[in-house]
């Protein structure tokens, strides 16, 4: 990857962070006034904590490797198992398949970045 298509992605991941921030800020102070009994910034650091927690389990999900190679290797496995020879390992069905991140990555690096955000003005507003 070049470094204008990273750089154009973080920029993404912050600027749409930082409009969930604002949303989520604006909502906690409607919120607190109509229904909550909860200040604003507490409200902030525990919607935070709980968004970068789904975010750090969302990135360690399965690391990238797809369901089907994730058979296949599972299949390769099973094969070498009952036959012992001439059959392909679960390391050359992965070496086969490269490394591509599926599903959440990006999800989860916006919701780390959201939680982190979130934490760290609720503690800035709670001094």
């Amino acid at each position: 990857m070049n470094l204008k298509k990273v750089t154009a992605v973080l920029l993404t991941l912050s600027g749409t962070a930082i409009i969930i921030t604002v949303v989520a800020f604006f909502v906690n102070v409607w919120l607190s006034s109509e229904f909550w009994h909860l200040t604003p910034a507490d409200a902030f650091f525990i919607e935070g904590l709980l968004l970068l927690i789904f975010g750090v389990m969302l990135l360690l999900g399965r690391g990238g490797i797809n369901l089907w190679t994730l058979k296949a290797a599972i299949l390769a496995a099973l094969a070498g198992a009952v036959y012992d020879q001439g059959t392909i390992g679960p390391s050359e069905v992965m070496r086969r398949d490269r490394w591509k991140p599926q599903g959440f990555t990006r999800l989860a690096l916006l919701f780390i970045i959201t939680g982190a955000l979130m934490i760290g003005i609720s503690l800035v507003a709670s001094l």
